[in-house]
């Protein structure tokens, strides 16, 4: 979801007529038409009453489309705030730290620091790598970090996070393997195979995951062959056929066409969320800098995730 889609779905439900907006929007009406049509494709839900629009030339709001518009507005609202709140940083304070764990998936710094550099170009980030999310969470709290990057429990006092994406978990293996050919598998499946992981040190949710594996009648831990310090040792692991492995699905395998992340799911079928992936920007909730606040707003406002006070403290 782009910040562009709400823009265009709010002008088109304050003009209800798809060409008086595009015309406000300085955008072509079927360009406008196509982005309301991918929103709601993702959104899975009609924004405006179709039967109208194509047979009257109408438009009028669904149900789901007026609940969601106070939403967008709102969400555009904290943007064009954070952008005011960049703009008014003191010029002085152009260098900020960011701990960064070193698990976190390259494709997530980059567009953080490309977020930052679109709302505040003149911004000099440093960045500061640790082994895990707690360790990043000291570097803040002690103040050896103005930011950080991590994920969700917060295990720190004093510490204020903005969620900006989540991810399921997935199960990494060789396309020659036999149950590559199901379209998802289950924990229950697994329970003879051998294992590829991060550690209990390193690893995103090592305990969750082996709790939920506990659950589908097997202790994994016993069956992990090797433990590797990064993703492309992971991947090479697995295919070279040592094991299979949990991954977050977002990883990026299109340079990788012999191997494949496999959906999990229940034995009802369902898509597995027992363990869920939640990434967040953390700063120290006491005294931060002006610019730290601009950027944790910048984040807050352009996040689907970042909903009303999620930027406190959790337990």
């Amino acid at each position: 979801m782009e910040l562009r889609q709400l823009k265009y779905f709010a002008g088109v439900a304050d003009e209800l007529h798809f060409g008086r907006a595009a015309r406000r929007l300085f955008v072509s009406q079927p360009a406008l038409s196509q982005q309301i049509k991918l929103l709601e494709r993702e959104l899975g839900v009609e924004l405006f009453v179709a039967s109208k629009r194509n047979r009257h030339h109408k438009v009028e709001l669904t149900e789901a489309g007026a609940s969601f518009l106070t939403d967008a507005k709102r969400i555009l609202q904290l943007s064009d705030q954070a952008v005011r709140n960049v703009r008014q940083a003191e010029s002085n304070q152009l260098v900020v730290t960011l701990g960064v764990f070193k698990l976190i998936l390259p494709e997530r710094i980059m567009g953080m620091l490309e977020l930052f550099s679109t709302h505040f170009p003149s911004i000099d980030v440093r960045l500061v790598e640790a082994p895990n999310p707690i360790q990043v969470q000291d570097l803040v709290a002690s103040d050896q970090t103005d930011l950080g990057l991590c994920v969700l429990p917060l295990e720190r006092d004093g510490l204020t996070a903005t969620q900006y994406a989540e991810a399921d978990y997935a199960i990494l293996m060789e396309t020659g393997h036999p149950l590559a050919r199901q379209k998802a598998v289950r924990l229950s499946e697994l329970q003879h195979e051998k294992w590829i992981d991060h550690g209990p040190d390193t690893g995103l949710y090592f305990d969750q995951l082996e709790e939920a594996c506990r659950q589908a009648n097997f202790h994994r831990q016993r069956n992990i062959a090797h433990f590797v310090p990064s993703f492309d040792l992971l991947k090479s692991m697995v295919r070279l056929g040592k094991g299979i492995a949990f991954i977050p699905a977002t990883l990026d395998l299109r340079q990788e066409p012999n191997l494949k992340a496999m959906p999990i799911v229940n034995l009802d079928g369902t898509p597995f969320k027992q363990v869920v992936i939640r990434h967040v920007l953390i700063h120290r909730a006491e005294q931060p800098k002006p610019l730290v606040l601009a950027l944790s707003g910048i984040v807050r406002a352009t996040s689907v995730w970042a909903l009303p006070h999620s930027d406190e403290k959790t337990d």
